[in-house]
């Protein structure tokens, strides 16, 4: 399959979107983890485990990883595209 001009610089722009919003999630997650002293992996095993309080950082953390997750995902998917 041949990717045309239009195509690849849509697919690039797309994957541009992805590396911005991946660094967003990113430093969002540094900031709560320097809040909370605690790595994001310590904070997903006590969370999961009702073992933290109802705190509205604590669902925006679970829910950037979540979408940095997927995001993540996306810009892996769209790299070998743009080569």
């Amino acid at each position: 399959m041949t990717i045309t001009a239009e195509i690849k610089g849509s697919l690039e722009r797309e994957f541009n979107i992805c590396s911005t919003t991946v660094n967003f999630y990113k430093r969002q997650l540094k900031a709560l983890e320097k809040k909370y002293k605690m790595t994001t992996a310590s904070f997903l095993a006590k969370f999961e485990k009702g073992a933290l309080g109802d705190e509205k950082d604590f669902f925006d953390w679970y829910a950037f990883h979540k979408l940095l997750s997927s995001w993540t995902s996306t810009k892996k998917a769209l790299q070998p595209l743009i080569k």
